[in-house]
């Protein structure tokens, strides 16, 4: 049986998905003053998605695929850059910080090991990427707290936390700005114009560049942007697939530029990242 003491600490944040009150840890449930009661898993998980028990978020294989790419290490440059950008901002003491789109945990548990006194919460729609991340080290230590939740309504109290990070998963501003406390900080990951570029020169007959926004956020100061870029080699079918596996174009692609990928025994690809940190006012 999973040592729910471990992560008492996330307790006092989190609040009730149906009535806002607070929520309190009955051995292996958690429970609010209205009898509303949420089961922690044996690996110690907890679903407080208003829509539980439905499929939702990222499935099996798509989590499988990312996960798989990611421990190749090709998007490494960005892990160890977002950690030392939070490190800086928020390295004192013991910080709570929340990553809001986790996934299958990949940036989580590299904040976790750079920043091994800050508490994490790995926050994902998708109950199959929660499962994953509750198997980290990180999280079996008790640092990081797997949750299942969607980011556009967050079942934490106001100005609980003292970071948001948003790497690749969906921008929910107000429920951003209303969990972090005043002076926390946001750290985003977005893909810079020419991100994957070489992978949709495959897939498209048009290949298009990403749109990026201004960087001006409602409720935040803007502390700067850095531009991260590195190059990669994928040298096997299935390095290539995953790498499809965990992108939306996965499923945006039409049926002809899938099956000149699929003839592909190796590709070269160049990843550009935006990092932008703000602050809260």
């Amino acid at each position: 049986m999973r040592d729910y003491t471990l992560s008492d600490w996330v307790y006092p944040a989190l609040r009730c998905p149906k009535c806002s009150s607070p929520l309190i840890r009955d051995g292996g449930s958690v429970r609010c003053a209205a009898g509303h009661s949420y089961d922690l898993s044996a690996k110690g998980t907890l679903n407080l998605s208003p829509a539980a028990g439905k499929n939702h978020g990222d499935d099996a294989e798509m989590i499988a695929s990312r996960r798989r790419f990611l421990e190749t290490g090709c998007y490494a440059p960005l892990a160890s850059a977002l950690s030392d950008e939070i490190a800086e901002r928020t390295g004192d003491g013991s910080p709570l910080l929340l990553d809001a789109g986790c996934g299958e945990g990949y940036y989580t548990a590299a904040v976790s090991r750079k920043l091994p006194t800050a508490r994490l919460l790995g926050l994902d729609l998708s109950p199959e990427a929660v499962r994953a991340l509750a198997g980290r080290d990180e999280a079996r230590a008790g640092r990081i707290f797997p949750l299942v939740a969607g980011v556009y309504r967050l079942p934490l109290a106001d100005g609980s936390v003292d970071g948001v990070i948003s790497a690749f998963s969906p921008y929910a501003g107000e429920e951003f700005r209303r969990v972090l406390r005043r002076g926390g900080y946001l750290f985003r990951a977005i893909p810079d114009r020419r991100h994957l570029f070489a992978l949709k020169e495959v897939l498209y007959d048009l290949p298009y560049e990403n749109e990026v926004a201004d960087f001006e956020e409602k409720g935040f100061a803007f502390c700067g942007a850095k531009e991260i870029k590195t190059v990669f080699t994928l040298k096997t079918p299935s390095e290539i697939a995953d790498l499809l596996g965990m992108t939306p174009y996965a499923y945006r692609t039409p049926p002809a530029g899938k099956e000149r990928l699929a003839k592909l025994t190796e590709l070269t690809v160049g990843a550009e990242f935006l990092l932008l940190t703000y602050r809260r006012e």
